[in-house]
């Protein structure tokens, strides 16, 4: 009984730790909604002196939606993805910040490359998770004018895609070996 008690206590004395140490990080609905009256105020800035996004407007509707699914710490990073996105499209409206076309025009092929790489592995059963994730950050930082990031990012897409189709072409044709057929039996 004594035992019983003496753990019961610890287990107790444990949670009382546990549970502030995690308040620490944890995003609260409050703190996305803030990042989301940010991102919509920075939008509509941006609308007034005709540099809105339309990425930008769409990942504020996504973290929006995000809130009734209590993922606010994901929520809140896309917010701010929208923000500086936002920002980045009034730097460069008032002449703050200049487009290098250059890498532009490459980060937006090889997003498109990355695209077309995933859709040929998904045909196949080849498509790994974190590709689509991988081009969806890359377009995000193209947005904000992080080229070189983006580029970097749907290379990195681009490969994995690649790698996802040739895995799936390889074991097309695989099937179990015969001794684990005969254990089956």
């Amino acid at each position: 009984m004594k035992t019983q008690t003496l753990a019961i206590r610890l287990i107790i004395a444990a949670l009382l730790i546990a549970i502030p140490a995690t308040s620490a990080w944890a995003t609260t609905r409050q703190e996305a909604e803030a990042a989301i009256a940010e991102a919509k105020a920075e939008h509509e800035k941006a609308e007034t002196v005709g540099a809105a996004d339309s990425q930008a407007a769409q990942m504020i509707e996504e973290a929006t939606a995000l809130l009734e699914t209590r993922q606010y710490t994901k929520a809140k990073m896309i917010a701010y993805w929208a923000i500086r996105q936002t920002e980045y499209a009034l730097q460069v409206k008032s002449g703050a910040a200049v487009v290098e076309e250059d890498k532009a025009a490459m980060a937006e092929s090889l997003i498109a490359a990355a695209e077309e790489a995933r859709k040929k592995a998904a045909s196949v059963g080849g498509e790994w998770d974190a590709v689509g994730d991988m081009i969806k950050n890359a377009q995000t930082l193209a947005g904000a004018g992080e080229f070189d990031k983006a580029i970097e990012e749907a290379g990195a897409a681009k490969f994995q895609a690649e790698r996802g189709y040739e895995q799936a072409m390889a074991e097309k044709d695989a099937d179990f070996p015969q001794y684990m057929l005969d254990f089956v039996k």
